[in-house]
């Protein structure tokens, strides 16, 4: 112990010992050309470090292996200052110095050496350049390829005027497509919410609503359902809604999920042809009751019709009973026109509509 105390006591002593010019035989040639080759190495392997210093300080915690950056740096410096420490010691015979320097350089290095080999299977394990290429070119692909599908299925929503909701019933937050805006012509940047929706209802078919809502959380199904709402650009819109529940581990509900699609087309042409069918229906029931009976009157007053002796006076009573069942039959063919003028309008409205 006292030695290693003398020892770093007398550090800097510089008595015990001769400088480099001062031992053997060095030319001048030969002792410039070890101190500029010692000062070359010393100043590049100074640089080095500061460079993966400013690299790993610069990338933070982004980079990889932070703790190896800074080992290397250690290593690097301290074997460049004992090529630094030969260089000086031409004049100043720091033999303890460049002991100790070369002692913390040999620790370092052995510290660094674990280090890498720690961390042998992670490095490995890095990929190339060429499989990172690779790699970036693939996601480069795939998300290209998800644009194009996002894209289509926009499109599709488009033209199916279908649009996505998910209403979260813990956070009470709503979340949706950029379609649903459009299906019920919101107005830009307002946020749909419950209220909203509840106030857009129409008024016929907000009952029927709530006993939906009970449903969905009484008896924890949901219904698909129709409804009206009332949009500022077209009106009456008609909308489908098709939705399931997500319910949590305990049997509540977390989250309610569907689609809105808008099939106000549909409902009016069905409308029409409920209508039309009516109609039909309803002609069908004038022509078997109403028809029958004035063509049935002058089919009885034909028969009844003295054709051998025209100037009997019962053939007037005939002719005149004729005329009252014609004028019955033409009402009730006016009636049946009247009924298919109705649908024809009925078309002409639901077409401007």
């Amino acid at each position: 112990m006292q030695e290693v105390k003398n020892f770093f006591n007398n550090l800097f002593k510089q008595e015990d010992f001769r400088a480099f010019w001062q031992c053997g035989n060095w030319t001048d040639f030969h002792g410039w050309l070890y101190i500029l080759s010692d000062l070359l190495v010393w100043s590049a392997y100074f640089v080095i470090p500061l460079l993966i210093l400013a690299y790993a300080l610069k990338k933070g915690n982004s980079i990889r292996f932070n703790s190896l950056y800074f080992l290397f740096a250690a290593f690097i410096l301290l074997c460049g200052a004992t090529f630094f420490v030969d260089a000086l010691m031409f004049w100043v015979p720091l033999y303890r110095l460049s002991a100790l320097v070369r002692f913390v350089t040999g620790m370092v290095s052995w510290i660094t050496v674990f280090a890498v080999v720690r961390n042998m299977p992670k490095l490995f394990s890095l990929r190339s350049g060429a499989e990172m290429q690779a790699e970036i070119q693939n996601r480069t692909e795939v998300e290209t390829e998800l644009t194009q599908k996002n894209e289509q299925l926009r499109e599709a929503e488009s033209l199916a005027k279908l649009g996505y909701l998910k209403w979260d019933v813990i956070n009470e937050k709503i979340e949706y497509s950029d379609s649903v805006p459009e299906i019920l012509e919101v107005r830009p940047g307002q946020k749909l919410s419950y209220e909203l929706l509840s106030s857009i209802i129409h008024e016929e078919d907000a009952k029927h609503l709530e006993k939906v809502i009970d449903t969905i959380f009484i008896r924890k199904f949901f219904p698909n359902f129709y409804c009206r709402v009332h949009t500022p650009g077209s009106g009456i819109k008609h909308l489908l809604v098709v939705g399931r529940l997500i319910l949590s581990p305990a049997g509540s509900i977390t989250a309610v999920k569907g689609t809105i699609q808008d099939v106000t087309e549909q409902r009016l042409y069905l409308q029409k042809i409920q209508t039309q069918n009516q109609r039909l229906k309803d002609i069908a029931w004038i022509q078997s009751h109403k028809v029958r009976a004035p063509v049935a009157s002058i089919l009885g007053l034909v028969q009844l019709f003295n054709k051998e002796n025209p100037e009997d006076p019962i053939n007037l009573e005939i002719l005149q009973g004729v005329t009252e069942a014609a004028n019955t039959l033409d009402g009730v063919i006016k009636e049946i026109n009247a009924k298919t003028e109705s649908d024809k309008m009925t078309e002409g409205d639901i077409e401007n509509i």
